[in-house]
């Protein structure tokens, strides 16, 4: 879905506005939460999955940080753990096809390989999820214990696909207090 399609204006974005300002306020997240995955699913239905999974691998990671916060070894394994998985799935969507014609250039094959679609918003909301990790890592905040409220920041579908990054330490007070 496009900010400028006449579905986004005209039907999306004026029942995500109702259905906010109906909503009490304890549940204004949820809905956040539910029409952002609509407006990303609109897109690419398939990778839904994928950002569900990369939401709970950070959202356990940051609380497993936090748990182990005074070991700094363990604390450290776990955060580059979920570093190394977030650049991960962002590499092998991003440089997958490159990666593969490269090695078969090097080793003198041809590789037939299987195109990929490239998941909306994935480099938005993994360096967010980055930003996110190392706040929690070095002490900067606490990990957000709200799961809906968590995934709400990680897919708030105004800035998933065109940015900016937002910063947790700046945003985490309005995930639970706004006007």
């Amino acid at each position: 879905m496009v900010f400028s399609s006449l579905i986004f204006i005209f039907i999306f974005l004026p029942l995500v506005l109702i259905s906010y300002y109906v909503t009490p306020k304890r549940l204004r997240n949820t809905i956040i939460l539910l029409a952002s995955l609509i407006f990303y699913a609109w897109g690419e239905p398939i990778y839904i999955v994928l950002i569900i999974i990369s939401i709970l691998i950070n959202y356990l990671g940051a609380l497993l940080i936090r748990v182990h916060i005074n070991n700094k070894e363990k604390s450290k394994f776990i955060f580059i753990t979920i570093l190394l998985i977030d650049i991960s799935i962002l590499f092998f969507f991003k440089y997958y096809g490159f990666a593969i014609e490269s090695l078969g250039s090097i080793i003198g094959l041809d590789l037939k390989i299987k195109t990929i679609a490239l998941p909306l918003g994935i480099s938005f909301y993994t360096f967010q999820q980055i930003s996110y990790i190392s706040d929690i890592y070095m002490k900067k905040a606490k990990p957000q214990r709200n799961l809906i409220d968590f995934a709400a920041y990680i897919t708030m579908f105004p800035q998933l696909v065109a940015g900016p990054i937002v910063k947790y330490t700046d945003i985490h007070k309005q995930l639970s207090n706004r006007k």
